[in-house]
């Protein structure tokens, strides 16, 4: 079940608000048995989404920090979906041997050339850890959607010794990828079509649900997203769990205000 299938799902017709209320009522009952309870965030308004994004980006680095310094050894670090490197660059005070820095292609800008490190230009479908060596440290931050799930099958073919991802961008899932399918089957939320409302399910805030007990669904679904990448991990041999790294304020949900248009995101008929 974990093999990348060849051949994308049709995409799914608009569901009715009764195929949503089931999927909701699956989705709270999986996130029962898989995760914490989840609160509901405060609402900003929605000039502030920059700057509640931006201290999102600085507490997903602060943890990855955090989680490098448990590192056994200090010889190789890899940055995926490096960009300008600032993960590598607030690691630098960690004095890795050897950093390496991928992604699909690296920016030319001043920022960029300011960060040590090897840079390899490789699409992370086509990547093997394996040829890095031994490596100490994986690192991932804002590899969105199915690149974190290239990341993760990388991390579980070739373990590292320790590894921090901060993904994002859920909706871009691809069924195809995701390496754990087995486990939402056992959730009862199995196949192409559940898995894409799901996807779909971690866009939606607060105010787009008709229930109460609905409110904090679409952070379930990236949960129960999450509780399968760790769950393929750890059958791997690696120790790992899903950690929060922001306050709920600080949540996308949170940073909508009073004149967002919640009816455009909703895809069940009415």
């Amino acid at each position: 079940d974990g093999e990348i299938l060849p051949v994308a799902p049709p995409g799914p017709d608009a569901a009715s608000r009764g195929e949503w209320t089931s999927v909701l009522d699956a989705v709270r009952a999986a996130h029962a048995y898989v995760a914490a309870p989840v609160a509901v965030p405060s609402r900003v308004a929605a000039a502030a989404a920059k700057d509640v994004c931006a201290a999102r980006a600085a507490a997903a680095t602060a943890e990855l920090v955090n989680v490098a310094r448990t590192a056994p050894r200090r010889d190789v670090v890899v940055e995926l979906g490096a960009r300008e490197g600032r993960v590598a660059a607030a690691l630098a005070e960690l004095q890795f041997g050897r950093t390496v820095l991928v992604d699909k292609s690296h920016p030319d800008s001043a920022e960029a050339r300011g960060v040590a490190g090897e840079r390899v230009s490789l699409d992370l479908r086509d990547m093997k850890l394996a040829g890095f060596g031994a490596v100490d440290l994986l690192v991932a931050k804002h590899v969105c959607g199915v690149a974190m799930d290239y990341a993760v099958r990388a991390a579980a073919a070739a373990p590292p010794s320790a590894l921090a991802f901060a993904p994002c961008c859920y909706w871009l899932i691809d069924y195809r990828v995701f390496p754990n399918r087995a486990f939402l089957e056992d959730l009862g939320l199995g196949g192409a079509r559940a898995f894409s409302l799901l996807t779909k399910l971690t866009q939606w805030g607060p105010d787009m649900f008709w229930r109460p007990e609905d409110e904090t669904a679409g952070q379930m679904a990236m949960d129960i997203l999450d509780a399968g990448r760790v769950d393929y991990l750890r059958r791997a041999g690696l120790d790992a769990a899903a950690l929060p790294y922001a306050a709920p304020a600080l949540a996308p949900a949170a940073a909508v205000g009073d004149d967002y248009d919640f009816s455009r995101d909703y895809s069940y008929a009415k």
